[in-house]
């Protein structure tokens, strides 16, 4: 892979998200195809590669939604990759300002289809912050 940028996560750290998420909230799987993250890492950070606005903001969108379909994990891809995306806006030094109940609600209709990736890309810039 290529080195990690400000606001850009690598493999490591989003296999320590979902260690932490399943030490923390449980599960019983910690099977991970390691082929599909680093497709969804590399996918994220293209998601944005274009340099316009809003471009850490959505390359943060990019890391939720390459992990949202690209489902590398046996279990717990929807908390990972929200906890993906905050994190990487935390890293890009943005606030994320949406409460549990809709980012639960948006990210469950991304996973199930029922969401265009310029939706969620326009929801998640909508809901982040300066810090």
């Amino acid at each position: 892979m290529t080195p990690v940028r400000m606001g850009q996560l690598d493999m490591r750290g989003v296999l320590a998200i979902h260690q932490e998420l399943q030490a923390r909230y449980g599960g019983h799987s910690r099977e991970v195809d390691m082929a599909k993250l680093e497709v969804a890492l590399l996918r994220a950070v293209k998601f944005a590669a274009d340099g316009k606005k809003d471009m850490r903001a959505r390359v943060a969108a990019g890391y939720a939604w390459a992990l949202l379909k690209g489902r590398p994990f046996a279990e717990g891809n929807e908390p990972v990759a929200l906890a993906a995306m905050v994190v990487c806006l935390e890293m890009s030094r943005l606030g994320w300002k949406c409460g549990e109940v809709e980012e639960t609600a948006m990210v469950l209709r991304a996973a199930a289809g029922h969401m265009k990736e310029k939706e969620w890309e326009a929801w998640v810039v909508g809901k982040v912050g300066k810090r």
